[in-house]
């Protein structure tokens, strides 16, 4: 089962940008909110798995793919950067934390 992201890691959500998917209705962190923000979806957040349904490609392939391009915008980069370590992940089950946290290459 998903843990609720606590006040602390709302304090780090972009506002004004959706804090659940649109699809399934799982949390967003703000990694997921930058993410979204990334691939163009700004209007109709989703989280990676419905994502990655959506686009018939695996979640963490996705993740892995953005990431990428993530820290190369460092209007993204910056803000990807407010989660230090894995601790702060709201939703590890709704995501792929060792993926997520591993450096920028």
């Amino acid at each position: 089962m998903s843990e609720k992201i606590d006040n602390d890691d709302c304090d780090n959500l972009i506002e004004g940008l959706s804090t659940v998917c649109q699809s399934c209705g799982a949390p967003l962190c703000l990694r997921k909110q930058v993410i979204n923000l990334a691939l163009g979806f700004v209007d109709s957040m989703r989280c990676l798995v419905c994502i990655g349904r959506e686009n018939e490609k695996d979640p963490e392939k996705i993740l892995e793919d953005v990431k990428v391009y993530i820290s190369t915008r460092d209007c993204f980069a910056t803000r990807w950067l407010n989660y230090r370590n894995v601790s702060a992940c709201p939703d590890p089950d709704g995501c792929f934390p060792d993926t997520c946290f591993r450096e920028f290459i």
